[in-house]
């Protein structure tokens, strides 16, 4: 699984975005919950939750037996040719994963990913 860690630097005021299109996600300026995708975006969960905003939260859903990582490993390794990028933050409080697709195969090193993706 492609995967990259963010250590949340407690932003006061943010916005996210597809890493890959650059196209905004709708969330609240100080949360990582996401509303509504954009882009190349296919799902987001947090610990104990799956935010609906995805058509894909029922099969992420039928997976969730223990835990939301595991839920979503067993989501991307089923969708290996989709080239799933996964995006875990971790702040304070919780723990946030974020899907996308890679669709053009773009090379992207762990800073220059969240830089594009935490406005």
């Amino acid at each position: 699984m492609n995967k990259i860690v963010i250590k949340s630097k407690n932003y006061k005021k943010f916005s996210l975005y597809c890493p890959f299109t650059n196209e905004k996600l709708f969330n609240d300026d100080s949360s990582f919950e996401v509303y509504e995708g954009a882009g190349n975006y296919l799902f987001s969960a947090c610990e104990d939750c799956l935010f609906f905003d995805a058509g894909n939260n029922e099969e992420i859903e039928e997976y969730w037996k223990d835990s939301a990582i595991e839920a979503i490993e067993k989501f991307v390794e089923n969708h290996k040719e989709d080239n799933i990028l996964v995006i875990e933050v971790q702040d304070n409080e919780d723990t946030y994963w974020f899907g996308f697709i890679n669709e053009d195969n773009i090379e992207l090193e762990a800073s220059e990913i969240e830089n594009r993706f935490i406005k």
